[in-house]
């Protein structure tokens, strides 16, 4: 993956606070773009610049996951090989069930950022199952 820029903590605690009552939105704050609007606070590169205005409703949404994968393998192909859970710091992208199945989110510390319905939900990092560099 690219490397981090000098001010990413800056960037991305900035991220988090402007995302933080931002609603979940098919196309525009789903977890896959919420991941790599991270990341690209993070690194100044966009892993999802290709997937940006192609869907915007769940069953597009669904029938792009299902073709590029899933979630999982939409992360992997773009940010590079897994890393162990217990090594996720923060900005890294993780998998985590944010209690509708999988999720992707942001490692913020001791914490995950996934975007739910009335904004962000913090879930435990610990709930995550799988993880990788941003």
């Amino acid at each position: 993956m690219t490397a981090r820029l000098i001010d990413w903590p800056e960037r991305l605690a900035e991220f988090v606070q402007s995302r933080r009552d931002t609603p979940f939105s098919w196309g525009g704050n789903d977890c896959c773009l919420f991941a790599a609007d991270a990341v690209q606070a993070v690194t100044g590169t966009d892993p999802a610049a290709d997937l940006r205005g192609t869907y915007a409703a769940a069953l597009d949404a669904a029938r792009l996951v299902e073709e590029l994968g899933g979630i999982e393998a939409i992360a992997a192909a773009r940010l590079g090989d897994e890393i162990p859970v217990l090594l996720a710091r923060r900005g890294d992208v993780v998998a985590i069930d944010a209690g509708a199945g999988i999720s992707l989110g942001v490692c913020i510390g001791a914490q995950a950022a996934v975007p739910a319905a009335d904004g962000l939900a913090f879930l435990p990092i610990g709930q995550a199952t799988r993880a990788w560099r941003a």
